[in-house]
């Protein structure tokens, strides 16, 4: 029993082969290197261009401690912390054409640059075959400087789109709840008394009937400032019965750790510009530069009668 307990310790593990979901070259300090994004969203290069990136042969000084030759001098040494052999570790994934390849985190080539440039600010340690790679390091420090070699390789690879529309449902999926929560009143009282203050309609607070126009109010200047696409999504998963109305208020889908505090934060701002301003005219102007956005023309009379008739609610 043991000694099978001995043999399965000493086992090789067998490491994770990942596949490329998208490929590119990029152009980084006028060299071009072969990048691509694998199944776990890592951004890698190839291990070629590691030492193309640096107009370096891959063999050069004698290796230390498993690294790439281009990091692995002895004079670097001092220079490579824990992190920078994380990243040095090489990646193996499956190309699209199905061969395997091996190759870096992408982040390793900044980390190359540090080392590097670092090494420099001391003449004496930095060597003589070393200071090609040093005035390159400074050309890929100054190309990274306006934007992230992620960027870069999210662009080159074309996983940029794939990435926003991601991002996207992991934002929403923060926001928007997939079960409707209990009804509670999200919107206090001070909310309505404000509107109706400021178009100059008489509150009555006994009654919950309110105008339907209302409901165009909250969503301009409430759930058009919460996240893009929130309000979209609620409309998707609270859309409108046959009647023109919805079933549920649409607060009653937004998630109670994220979705409902943002909601009740923005409220208690915008009720505040709300009673600092005299009429309707008043406060698109304070909202306007408050929330920085571009408040559209007031309607006139006859555009509010038709929409205080709408169904077009919350």
């Amino acid at each position: 029993m043991d000694s099978d307990l001995e043999i399965k310790n000493t086992e090789k593990q067998v490491p994770t082969i990942l596949e490329c979901t998208h490929k590119g070259d990029l152009n980084l300090g006028g060299k071009t290197v072969s990048c691509a994004v694998l199944s776990n969203g890592a951004r890698v290069i190839t291990q070629t261009a590691l030492f193309d990136v640096f107009d370096r042969p891959r063999k050069g000084e004698k290796r230390n401690e498993n690294l790439p030759s281009i990091i692995g001098a002895k004079n670097l040494l001092p220079y490579v912390d824990d992190e920078l052999k994380k990243l040095a570790e090489p990646i193996h994934y499956y190309s699209d054409s199905g061969a395997m390849k091996s190759g870096y985190n992408a982040l390793l080539i900044p980390a190359v640059c540090d080392v590097y440039l670092r090494a420099a600010d001391d003449p004496d340690i930095i060597l003589e075959s070393q200071k090609k790679t040093v005035a390159q390091a400074n050309i890929i420090i100054r190309a990274l400087a306006k934007i992230g070699i992620t960027a870069l390789v999210d662009e080159a690879t074309g996983y940029q789109l794939d990435r926003e529309a991601n991002e996207l449902q992991t934002l929403l999926s923060k926001y928007i709840s997939e079960e409707f929560l209990k009804w509670q009143a999200r919107f206090p009282r001070k909310y309505y008394e404000e509107i109706y203050r400021l178009y100059g309609w008489e509150y009555d607070a006994l009654s919950f009937k309110h105008p339907k126009y209302l409901g165009k109010f909250t969503n301009e200047y409430v759930y058009e400032h919460l996240p893009e696409g929130v309000l979209e999504e609620l409309r998707k998963k609270n859309p409108k019965n046959e009647n023109g109305n919805r079933s549920r208020r649409h607060h009653q889908l937004l998630s109670g750790d994220i979705g409902i505090p943002h909601l009740e934060k923005h409220i208690t701002k915008l009720i505040t510009v709300m009673e600092l301003s005299d009429d309707i005219d008043g406060f698109r102007d304070n909202f306007g530069r408050v929330f920085e956005k571009k408040i559209k023309p007031k309607p006139n009379s006859n555009q509010i009668e038709m929409a205080l008739n709408s169904n077009e609610e919350e």
